[in-house]
C-alpha cells in the first residue's frame, strides 16, 4: 500500500464523495459516509481501480444504503416500542410502576424479534405454547426455548439503557 497514492486519491475525490453523500443523507451524515468510504478504500486499496471515482461513489452508495436501513430499523423499533407502551394495561390496579414498566418495555425492545414475539404471544395474547408455536411456524420445543430466553432477559438486572446488548450479554 502506497500511502502517497491513497492521500492523492483522497485529495482528488473527497469533495465529490462528500457531495454525493450530502445529496442522499444530508450534510451532518455526509462526512461520516465519506470517511467510511475512504476507510473501505484504505482497507481494500489493492482492488481500487486506477480511476477510482466511480468505485468510490459505488462504495459511498453502499454506505448510504446501510445508513437508510439503519434509520428504518430504528424507526421500526421506536414504533414497536410505542405500540407496546400503548397496548400495556395502565389501569389503576396495575401492579407495575411506571419505571418498572418503562424498563420492561426497553428490555422487550432490545430482545431479538423471535424471542419478543414468543413472549408477547404467550404473555399478552394468552396463547398456549403449542398455539404460539403454530403462529410462529416453529416447534413447541423451540418456542419454549425462546420463552425461556425472553423471561431470563426480563428477570436480569437492569443494564445501562444507553449501551446495546451484545451477544455475550444476551
Amino acid at each position: 500500500m502506497d500511502a502517497g497514492q491513497f492521500e492523492a486519491c483522497w485529495h482528488a475525490h473527497i469533495r465529490r464523495v462528500v457531495a454525493y453523500a450530502e445529496r442522499h443523507v444530508g450534510r451532518d451524515v455526509s462526512y461520516d459516509i465519506a470517511a467510511s468510504t475512504f476507510l473501505t478504500a484504505w482497507r481494500t486499496w489493492e482492488s481500487v481501480p486506477d480511476e477510482p471515482l466511480a468505485w468510490l461513489i459505488s462504495v459511498a452508495r453502499g454506505h448510504v444504503r446501510n445508513h437508510h436501513r439503519s434509520l428504518r430499523r430504528r424507526s421500526t423499533l421506536e414504533q414497536r416500542l410505542a405500540l407496546l407502551d400503548a397496548s400495556a394495561f395502565a389501569g389503576p390496579d396495575a401492579s407495575v410502576t411506571a419505571t418498572e414498566r418503562a424498563e420492561a418495555l426497553a428490555v422487550l425492545a432490545r430482545m431479538p424479534e423471535a424471542d419478543r414475539e414468543a413472549l408477547l404471544l404467550v404473555a399478552w395474547e394468552g396463547l398456549t405454547t403449542e398455539q404460539a408455536a403454530e403462529v410462529l411456524g416453529c416447534r413447541p420445543g423451540t418456542l419454549r426455548m425462546r420463552l425461556h430466553r425472553a423471561r431470563a432477559r426480563l428477570d436480569a438486572p437492569p443494564t445501562n439503557p444507553f449501551l446495546p446488548l451484545t451477544r455475550s450479554a444476551q
